[in-house]
């Protein structure tokens, strides 16, 4: 019997039941004919800007290596993800300091609804990028975005700490059976233009995030397929990857990443966001942003402050009068 596989939908009761069955689910019509045009054009003038500056980070050539950020004296090497070292595909970073459209996609409330579903009441933003994969682009090797998460182990069992975790060097307590890491990422992709097979939609695995270790090499995946305006959102366990390019056009899309309050975005917003942005987030856009104190987490100074600012006038080295 063939298995049936998510499709779109408007329905954010069967989006979740997709994403818990098969680690994803397809929000139909997320953005709008005038929003969906706002976005494109957005992002599109913010790319040219960065590729004139000399801004552009480019990855997803052929001859790159996907992590491959550091020499042998473990420094950053950030000429390898250049056009002139081969890249191809166009990432643009911390769209929340990049125009006001992107900032509004926080606030999209069916995906919101969708992301408190699984990651409770509250969360952090990640990261809020954007990828335009363009013809010539390789793919990228399969992945989970939860590759830090400590899986459950016995106890007495010496297991691997969880500040050595790797994505190539992962602790998976075999004798346990089938006990996994509930999901604690999960992946928002804003397709910005038709995903389709040919131009690289997203490789997925089905079912994977209830495998409860690391991507295989030889997994078979499945392209994402769907309209423009649609929303995929991944559970962060799913196994998958941004796919090859073989047509003749650019596929782009904006790639939101939400996070358990326990653990740290990958994009550093506290220090990170502009102040114009921060002046004027509301409540909710700063506890994106990790603003919040959350159960007594993240505080700076008075322990009943609700919110932290950046660059606020804090206490320092005193002495009696």
């Amino acid at each position: 019997m063939t298995e049936t596989l998510p499709t779109p939908t408007t329905d954010v009761s069967r989006c979740v039941a997709d994403l818990e069955s098969h680690g994803y689910g397809y929000l139909d019509a997320a953005l709008g004919d005038a929003a969906l045009t706002r976005v494109q054009q957005r992002l599109t003038e913010q790319a040219q800007a960065e590729e004139q500056q000399g801004l552009a980070y480019k990855d997803g050539g052929s001859g790159q290596n996907w992590g491959d950020f550091r020499n042998q004296h473990g420094e950053l090497r950030p000429e390898a993800f250049s056009e002139a070292a081969g890249g191809r595909n166009q990432r643009l970073w911390m769209l929340v300091n990049k125009g006001q459209i992107f900032v509004e996609l926080l606030q999209h409330a069916r995906m919101r609804q969708i992301i408190g579903e699984v990651l409770g009441e509250e969360y952090l933003l990640s990261s809020h990028i954007a990828n335009i994969a363009r013809p010539g682009g390789v793919a990228m090797r399969l992945h989970t975005d939860q590759w830090w998460m400590p899986p459950p182990t016995r106890a007495h069992r010496r297991h691997l700490p969880a500040g050595s975790v790797k994505r190539e060097r992962f602790d998976v307590d075999d004798g346990l059976g089938q006990a996994i890491s509930p999901p604690v990422v999960v992946n928002v992709l804003w397709m910005l233009d038709h995903f389709s097979e040919e131009n690289g939609g997203t490789r997925l695995v089905p079912g994977s995030h209830l495998l409860g270790r690391q991507p295989e090499a030889d997994a078979v995946s499945i392209a994402a397929t769907a309209a423009a305006g649609t929303a995929l959102i991944v559970d962060g366990r799913t196994w998958h990857g941004t796919g090859a390019n073989r047509g003749k056009g650019e596929r782009r899309a904006i790639l939101t990443t939400f996070c358990a309050p326990q653990f740290r975005p990958q994009e550093n917003y506290t220090v990170g966001t502009r102040p114009e942005v921060l002046s004027q987030a509301n409540d909710d856009l700063r506890a994106l942003l990790g603003l919040k104190v959350w159960n007594a987490y993240g505080r700076t100074g008075h322990p009943t402050a609700d919110f932290v600012t950046p660059g606020e006038d804090l206490i320092g080295e005193l002495r009696p009068t």
